[in-house]
């Protein structure tokens, strides 16, 4: 998903949850910040202070060593090692296996009404394109054993993120345990603690909010390096094809961008057009990033063949469709994180919904000039009569608008280990402590249920919070 949902989206669904128009804002920024957090621009030592005038010298009360950044690209590069925590965690969380025991039910998470209107959970058969790759690539046979990576919508985690999430919106002594146990935990509950909270409280959910869009719009992909995010040409049949063409031939997929029913056959490669750029080669196999910008169009429909399905069948993608139940789907946490009831499907809320589903569907045609998300944006604000309080232009990553605030004098250095001032009861600050505890949460879920353990550098070092942070999950 790009800004033209995360923002907008988000925004329209914490309205229609019953959040003003205010917290709304706020919790549609820290949604749409994770993409913008980066290595690249924050990456550095961080001394957190209380006074945030350069003309006098810095209050520093704590010092942080390693931010929990949220997007990678830049300093380490994503492509030369890729950090499985981060794209795990904030992007593709895994989803693809059975309910640990414990696990809440889709009823119990959203009530019957919502459960019944979201598709059900579907667990993805990932050795079906096994036979194929133990003929032309055997070499990749073995990332199939990683199939419960897979990020899948509803998924046991998608559900228990969802629970803490809501678990934290309405009780204010676990968000002062949260805050307590990050660098400068006192400092910042020492003033305006109402405010901190209420802030503290929305930011948490943008983040989790996030992550759980993603579900839709990135299911079917890992957050590893791996050869389950590839696929085969659309029109590759494996009882007839060249296999000395394995890998270096014609690769494309299919789609309909709403703009026409036709289904056009589309080449995606990094030289292509803004609208189909991708990276199918043989360098990176992390995400959807074979596919470009295809998961995150809304309104777009595309027919491909994953390297872990069988390549004799195709597999079809309605964006729409899944797009409409993440809204959905968000719009039930917001109701229930505001009100503590579960959401209702009554006549308001149909009436949201199907302005929603305008946005989402509108189509583009991506043959034109016009980027994807600029067109899903203009949408989005033609739907809905209300405005966030800033509002932010899409093909800026990020627009000034959309960046949270409180980097009071950010390092000039051109490495990580210059110095930054971040005033520690801001907005930023408090999504640095968000980001971290939602981190920590999926990565003890992981472990607890032997389903991944983390083995990157950045995802054992400490970040703002104690470890003493998992004492809240067990």
């Amino acid at each position: 998903m790009d800004q033209d949902f995360h923002f907008y989206g988000t925004f329209h669904s914490a309205m229609s949850g019953g959040f003003d128009r205010d917290d709304a804002t706020l919790i549609a920024k820290a949604a749409n910040f994770i993409d913008f957090f980066s290595e690249s621009t924050y990456a550095s030592y961080w001394s957190l202070v209380t006074n945030t005038s350069r003309s006098a010298n810095y209050n520093v009360v704590a010092k942080m060593d390693n931010p929990r950044y949220t997007y990678q690209g830049g300093l380490l590069g994503t492509m030369a090692g890729p950090e499985d925590g981060l794209w795990c965690s904030y992007h593709f969380i895994p989803g693809n296996y059975n309910d640990p025991a414990g696990t809440p039910t889709r009823e119990e998470i959203h009530g019957t009404a919502v459960a019944n209107y979201l598709p059900k959970h579907i667990k993805r058969d990932t050795f079906g394109g096994e036979y194929i790759l133990k003929k032309y690539n055997p070499g990749k046979v073995g990332d199939l054993q990683y199939g419960r990576m897979l990020n899948r919508p509803q998924s046991a985690l998608s559900r228990r993120l969802i629970q803490d999430a809501l678990l934290c919106a309405r009780d204010d002594t676990r968000l002062e345990k949260i805050l307590s146990l990050a660098l400068g935990g006192e400092a910042i509950l020492k003033a305006e603690r109402a405010d901190v909270l209420r802030r503290f409280r929305l930011i948490l959910l943008g983040v989790r909010a996030h992550v759980i869009a993603d579900t839709w719009a990135h299911q079917d992909h890992c957050g590893l390096d791996n050869v389950m995010n590839t696929y085969w040409d659309a029109d590759y049949d494996p009882d007839s094809w060249n296999p000395s063409k394995m890998g270096y031939g014609r690769q494309s997929i299919y789609y309909q961008d709403g703009a026409s029913e036709q289904w056009k056959n589309q080449v995606l490669s990094s030289m292509s057009s803004a609208n189909f750029e991708a990276a199918p080669s043989g360098t990176s196999y992390l995400g959807h990033g074979w596919l470009g910008h295809f998961p995150d169009y809304s309104f777009a429909r595309f027919r491909y063949k994953p390297c872990w399905s069988d390549p004799k069948q195709t597999v079809e993608r309605d964006n729409p469709k899944e797009y409409e139940a993440a809204w959905v789907e968000l719009t039930s946490l917001f109701c229930q994180a505001k009100t503590g009831k579960p959401l209702l499907l009554d006549e308001r809320i149909k009436q949201d919904i199907s302005k929603a589903r305008q946005a989402i569907a509108s189509p583009c045609n991506l043959s034109k000039s016009m980027t994807g998300r600029k067109s899903s944006e203009h949408a989005w604000r033609l739907a809905f009569s209300e405005k966030p309080v800033a509002e932010i232009d899409v093909d800026r990553e990020p627009d000034a608008n959309a960046v949270l605030d409180g980097m009071v004098e950010i390092s000039t250095s051109i490495h990580r280990f210059g110095v930054s001032h971040v005033n520690v009861q801001s907005d930023l600050y408090l999504f640095q402590i968000a980001a971290d505890y939602h981190f920590q949460f999926v990565k003890h879920y992981l472990q607890a249920n032997d389903i991944y353990h983390f083995t990157s550098s950045w995802s054992q070092q400490r970040s703002t919070l104690s470890h003493d942070i998992v004492q809240l999950f067990e």
